[in-house]
């Protein structure tokens, strides 16, 4: 239809999301909180996963880290995974979330706090 009209044009069009790479450094900081607030145990790697996330379009504008908190627990019958109609949250895992974000923003904007809960 453009040639007819004496114009042109190109689509690209990128199926997903780009891989997401977690900073580093914000990544050590993020885990020194997690270790802070919750023990060593808290803080697991996990393998590279393939599975699209877009967080990553996030990272393209600010230095960044993807974390998962942990909201499943067996002991309640809380083990479906995302997506699954049954997928439920253990709602005592918003308490850890937002711990770990308010602590998390307070250290990367270095700001000094009684520890005190």
């Amino acid at each position: 239809m453009t040639a007819a009209h004496g114009a042109g044009y190109e689509f690209k069009y990128r199926n997903g999301y780009r891989p997401v790479y977690n900073d580093e450094e914000i990544t050590r900081k993020l885990e020194e909180v997690a270790r802070e607030e919750f023990g060593d145990e808290a803080v697991v790697h996990l393998k590279p996963s393939m599975g699209g996330e877009d967080f990553s379009a996030f990272l393209q504008k600010a230095p960044g880290s993807f974390f998962n908190v942990g909201a499943g627990n067996r002991e309640k019958g809380i083990v479906y995974p995302h997506h699954h109609p049954r997928f439920d949250l253990d709602e005592d895992s918003f308490e850890i979330a937002v711990r770990m974000f308010v602590k998390s923003a307070l250290k990367l904007l270095d700001v000094r706090v009684d520890n005190r809960r």
